[in-house]
């Protein structure tokens, strides 16, 4: 492909009320393109008449295994003694060892697709929360799923190490980790008919919340289309975490006007996973 394309798509919509209107700046002024869902976690009032309205078809379903409590009851291997799903190192270590029940995680995955849907919400995609999704045993799982609902595309977290400094510098042994798991996925997602972009970035490179990281990594786009994954938002006034205020660095580089005239200079064409399944 000859052409430059870029999927922006921000991660972990329904996680709280500040991420959701940071999330939602993030595409009306900025340059998201996606909005992957929590379908698991409670939905706040007017939340699914907001994603609707700011995103339209362009949204993807965000399969978790590590937030909150699961949607079917009695599913003894994915939840600890609170009934809450694990800890992402705990989740990860169970995932690796095969010590998750994979038809639980069928039923779960199934429920979370089912509660989407029946909001009037079709996903476009499918990726996972701390990229569960390509962990072995799970992503045959993703890829039964995917047909069984109709969904054609899917998040293959492969970021290559672009400089030698990169395998230095933080993240690369998660950058690492998740790749090795995205090679063993991505035979398996092409085998059931699923497409996935040919680059992925967002570990490791860019960091997003450093306009000037973002713009380098505009520089550089490769021919082709790849998916930047992002955390915008706004920081949580209940102490959730994870959102602190990186998430509104992340909002302040996805909006920056010298961002988006980068696109327009470099001639890079924002799409979504909507178009790459076309």
């Amino acid at each position: 492909m000859s052409h430059r394309y870029l999927i922006v798509t921000a991660d972990d919509y329904n996680t709280d009320p500040e991420r959701n209107r940071g999330i939602f700046e993030a595409v009306s002024k900025g340059i998201v393109t996606s909005i992957s869902v929590l379908a698991n976690m409670p939905w706040e009032d007017n939340a699914v008449a907001e994603l609707k309205a700011a995103c339209g078809p362009r949204i993807g379903i965000h399969l978790n295994l590590t937030r909150g409590k699961p949607l079917c009851v009695g599913l003894k291997s994915l939840a600890n003694a609170t009934g809450c799903f694990f800890k992402k190192k705990v989740a990860w270590r169970k995932a690796l060892f095969g010590m998750f029940d994979l038809q639980e995680i069928e039923t779960e995955f199934a429920a979370q697709i089912e509660n989407l849907m029946s909001l009037n919400i079709f996903p476009d995609h499918i990726d996972g929360n701390n990229h569960i999704h390509v962990f072995p045993g799970i992503a045959p799982v993703v890829a039964r799923l995917a047909d069984r609902y109709g969904i054609r595309t899917v998040r293959l977290p492969l970021e290559a190490f672009s400089f030698l400094r990169q395998y230095g510098q933080p993240n690369a042994l998660k950058k690492y980790f998740i790749g090795l798991l995205a090679k063993r996925a991505g035979p398996i997602f092409r085998d059931h008919g699923l497409c996935f972009t040919d680059y992925f970035a967002g570990i490791q490179f860019p960091e997003v919340a450093n306009t000037a990281s973002l713009r380098g990594f505009l520089q550089t786009l490769p021919h082709g289309v790849t998916e930047l994954m992002c955390h915008p938002g706004l920081k949580s006034k209940t102490g959730n975490p994870f959102s602190t205020d990186e998430r509104e660095q992340e909002l302040h580089s996805l909006t920056h006007p010298d961002v988006r005239e980068d696109l327009r200079r470099l001639n890079i064409n924002l799409i979504s996973y909507r178009e790459l399944a076309q």
